[in-house]
């Protein structure tokens, strides 16, 4: 990314950004127009791919059909080596594909025969550095074919706090990351390298839809999440070495991974939080 790219990038985590604005509208929170707004900062356009001859549904109205009865939802945002939670499907394959998934409990769910919905995006453009205008988001559509505990996918991880916690010493690791960048380089480097790095922040921010009660920790880890994952993105881009060795080549590699997860791991955490108070104010 040269200085010429900084505008204004494509939001990343459009599945975050339907399931929590999605929750809003289904409690009543936000209309329609809300939900198109937030999405369109991903891409211009959003196409439905169903893969389970369920739906004839199109567009983000199509969307919105899909998760009108989810009385469930939940983003997961797997990894390299953490599945996280989601069983052995085709689903799973394409969500390890996007790294990010919404997971869906409809009514077919309930009804116990199959597993939830999977809505799996994916943004393509023209080329890498396509504007937003330029850009399609493909939603993949899944259903797992058994039954899944839907809230279950989110149990059994750190609480927020011990999140919030970690993400705080996470956040100086990275910025001591961020200073390495610049080492050395003239003033006019560093400020590129500044500007750089708040158009990935901003890109990696998901927004919040407004809940039944405001949680300032919700947006401070998605807010932490961010200023990490943009770190970890422009020091990946910048072919970052500190050390000559191999082995501390590898230990570098190792921690960008560890700061990727936790940034995915406390991103979902956010947004979820989000998801499961919309969707109870609506019962």
């Amino acid at each position: 990314m040269t200085r010429a790219d900084i505008r204004e990038l494509p939001a990343a985590w459009p599945s975050c950004t339907l399931g929590g604005w999605g929750a809003a509208w289904i409690a009543g929170a936000c209309s329609p127009d809300h939900v198109i707004g937030a999405l369109t900062a991903s891409a211009a356009e959003h196409v439905i791919d169903d893969h389970t001859d369920e739906t004839a549904h199109t567009g983000v109205l199509g969307l919105l059909a899909l998760i009108r009865g989810a009385d469930e939802m939940i983003v997961r945002l797997p990894g390299a080596g953490d599945p996280a939670g989601l069983p052995p499907a085709p689903a799973t394959t394409a969500a390890f594909a996007a790294g990010e998934v919404l997971v869906v409990g409809d009514a077919v769910a309930r009804s116990g025969g199959s597993g939830p919905l999977a809505l799996i995006p994916s943004v393509v453009g023209s080329t890498p550095l396509s504007g937003i205008d330029d850009l399609v988001c493909r939603w993949a559509v899944y259903r797992y074919p058994q039954p899944l505990d839907v809230g279950a996918l989110g149990s059994g991880g750190p609480s927020a706090g011990d999140l919030e916690y970690e993400l705080r010493q996470s956040v100086r690791d990275a910025a001591e990351l961020f200073a390495g960048l610049g080492g050395g380089a003239r003033a006019a480097a560093v400020g590129d390298l500044r500007a750089r790095l708040a158009a990935l922040t901003l890109r990696h921010q998901v927004p919040l839809p407004p809940a039944a009660h405001d949680d300032a920790r919700a947006a401070r880890l998605v807010d932490s999440a961010a200023r990490i994952e943009a770190i970890v993105d422009l020091a990946r881009a910048q072919s970052v070495a500190i050390g000559e060795t191999a082995g501390h080549l590898d230990a570098v590699d190792t921690e960008f991974r560890r700061l990727a997860g936790l940034a995915r791991t406390a991103r979902a955490a956010a947004v979820n939080a989000t998801i499961a108070e919309l969707l109870r104010s609506s019962r």
